[in-house]
């Protein structure tokens, strides 16, 4: 027998608004496995995040939507819709025209165990976070009956209408709705959700990093130039014989004007040694 169930028990606002602020990993970790769905059900974007009460819809036929259709019609603000589709890839369940419905009761977002119709206007123009298996270009119709409101199976987790459900980019987690005070505060103490993220600097190792030596800026960087002594001018020499024998360290004895006899009386002087020239050999005589 078919059943539609309108009203039940949700969760305190108050727990729903602390669960915004957590990771859902860490309430994943405390909650335990057995809670944490499917990891093939990731959000249609990346950015989007859910938490709210569950409300279930579990259609007869996994291909047809008409219960989805009848569910965007009686959610409440703040629920977040948990299809059961069995997993099934090859039809879709939900699309845009449910979604904008959805959006207009005050729907939190949509848990699907299965796959959309027109994703692309689900990402960019509706606005109602989808987390779901993928897109497929085909709809079984909508003209079966199903349940609304009684025990699900979404991504291998039984869910009931009424529990916690929390999901980012990392996946969706059931927190059952007589948990989710404690399951929150343990999550909270674990990892609050607003930490600052370390840069990729700080993640190498510390004999790897790198200091700066000088600022980046410009006008910074000619300050502290400008505030350094000038070095010492190199004095360059020859190999001349003169030069190797002169002792005076200031200047060279062959530059002009330099050492002690000027620069012209040493410009003769001042010439490369001649490599020393071997003795003609003796031929031996026998």
């Amino acid at each position: 027998m078919y059943t539609i169930v309108t009203e039940f028990d949700r969760p305190d606002p108050a727990i729903v608004e602390r669960a915004k602020n957590i990771y859902v990993c860490m309430a994943g970790i405390e909650v335990g496995p057995r809670q944490c769905v499917d990891s093939a059900i990731k959000p249609l974007r990346r950015d989007w995040k859910i938490a709210g009460p569950a409300f279930t819809v579990r259609p007869e036929y996994t291909d047809d939507s008409l219960m989805s259709r009848v569910a965007t019609a009686h959610v409440k603000p703040g629920d977040v819709l948990v299809i059961d589709a069995g997993g099934r890839t090859d039809c879709s369940n939900f699309g845009a025209s449910m979604a904008a419905g959805a959006l207009e009761n005050g729907c939190a977002g949509v848990v699907l165990d299965g796959v959309v119709l027109t994703g692309q206007m689900l990402r960019e123009e509706e606005g109602l976070p989808v987390f779901c298996r993928g897109t497929v270009a085909r709809n079984g119709g909508g003209a079966k009956p199903g349940w609304l409101n009684s025990p699900v199976i979404c991504g291998g987790v039984i869910v009931n209408p009424g529990d916690l459900v929390l999901a980012d980019d990392d996946g969706v987690v059931v927190v059952p709705k007589d948990r989710a005070e404690d399951i929150v505060s343990r999550a909270e103490a674990a990892g609050p959700k607003k930490s600052r993220r370390p840069t990729k600097r700080h993640l190498l190792p510390r004999p790897l990093r790198r200091r700066r030596k000088t600022p980046r800026h410009p006008r910074c960087r000619l300050a502290r130039l400008s505030q350094q002594t000038p070095p010492t001018p190199r004095i360059l020499r020859c190999g001349c014989r003169t030069c190797r024998k002169s002792r005076h360290k200031s200047s060279s004895p062959c530059a002009p004007g330099g050492g002690q006899g000027g620069g012209r009386r040493q410009q003769n002087a001042c010439r490369p040694e001649p490599p020393p020239q071997s003795s003609p050999t003796k031929r031996g005589r026998r």
